[in-house]
């Protein structure tokens, strides 16, 4: 998917927006991980690690490979070009 740049839009807000399977509860606050996604080529995009409130909530969350982000918290930016990601199973709706 191609998204133009200059928006100030979250990843989420794209998933959501393009109708990929993810509920997002919280509309973005970092509070209830149900917007989780695996990012697949987390070593070639310069994705920057994440703030303290999304770290609280991925330490509550299942994830087996250390690359999992919450989709609300990745800003929408040229550094991002590239992103590879998976929607756990275990979210889906």
């Amino acid at each position: 998917m191609e998204i133009p740049l200059g928006i100030e839009l979250s990843l989420m807000e794209i998933l959501k927006g393009e109708d990929y399977p993810i509920e997002a509860i919280c509309g973005g606050m970092a509070i209830c991980g149900t917007c989780r996604v695996e990012v697949l080529n987390r070593d070639e995009i310069m994705l920057g690690g994440p703030n303290d409130d999304e770290l609280c909530m991925l330490e509550t969350l299942p994830c087996y490979t250390g690359n999992c982000r919450l989709s609300c918290q990745i800003k929408i930016a040229e550094n991002i070009d590239g992103i590879k990601i998976k929607i756990p199973s275990d979210i889906l709706v």
